[in-house]
């Protein structure tokens, strides 16, 4: 997609979700950056110069982003700017674009949690009583507690595991640094996640080598990473345990091979046409 047509599709996104205020923000963040964004191809400018606190409607939900302290925080990793979580999460609607979630959707797990954007917009959008959260990196730790305060949730219905997901085996071979689905189960109890959110760059495989775990699953959307190995396996466990899916590249156009890059299944007909 060139330049032009990804800002185009970028914007168009963006209103859906941000004031207008925050949108005439971001039309002059983008001419004052435009030279270096048609350069690059990519936003990471805008992303920056967006830093700041906003608000954001997703759906009829009101979430608070204290993005310029979360990005202070990251500084040290230099990690992207949090406005392009706003615009895949919230904008893009990446994870949720193929369901139709029952909602509220009372048990969410985070698989790659990151910063903990996927995990608020579940308790707020989505009304979850309670979202698990796995990061294994501690660092965004404290910018998820911000997105907590700012939006009056009680860190209780927030738990997190600084671990890798992964298997029961590679769970029982290295516990300090693995945790597996089943143990979060036992640990929360919880006999069931209605959504299960995976974006664990390129860990799928692990997790789905012992799949006995979506017998207390309802629906999952995730990230896939083709790059990383044949991920065959995912699929074939999904069809055996009941489930219905569809693969979407970046854009959300069905695909296949290669080009698939999310994944969306559900065992409780929460797929959308």
């Amino acid at each position: 997609m060139n330049a032009a047509l990804r800002l185009f599709t970028e914007y168009g996104a963006l209103s859906r979700v941000l004031t207008r205020r925050d949108m005439y923000s971001a039309a002059i963040a983008t001419l004052s950056n435009a030279p270096e964004i048609l350069q690059s191809g990519k936003l990471t400018a805008l992303d920056a110069a967006m830093s700041r606190t906003m608000t954001v409607h997703f759906d009829n939900s009101q979430i608070v982003l204290p993005m310029a302290d979360i990005d202070r925080i990251l500084a040290k990793r230099k990690d992207s700017p949090t406005f392009g979580s706003i615009r895949e999460i919230y904008a893009r609607n990446c994870y949720l674009r193929r369901l139709r979630p029952n909602t509220p959707v009372r048990r969410v797990l985070d698989l790659g949690a990151n910063r903990g954007m996927f995990s608020i917009l579940a308790l707020i959008a989505l009304g979850a009583d309670t979202v698990v959260g796995v990061e294994p990196t501690s660092d965004y730790e404290e910018p998820y507690r911000l997105l907590l305060e700012a939006n009056r949730c009680d860190p209780a219905r927030a738990p997190r595991y600084t671990r890798f997901v992964s298997s029961p085996t590679a769970e029982r071979e290295n516990p300090a640094q693995s945790v597996s689905i089943p143990t979060i189960l036992k640990d929360q109890g919880i006999e069931r996640f209605n959504l299960v959110k995976m974006d664990i760059e390129g860990h799928e495989r692990a997790v789905f080598s012992e799949p006995e775990w979506l017998a207390s699953v309802d629906t999952i959307c995730m990230e896939l990473h083709p790059a990383t190995g044949d991920l065959s396996l995912i699929p074939e466990a999904l069809g055996r345990y009941g489930f219905t899916y569809t693969f979407t590249d970046q854009h959300g156009r069905v695909a296949s091979g290669a080009d698939a890059t999310f994944l969306y299944a559900s065992c409780t007909g929460e797929l959308a046409a």
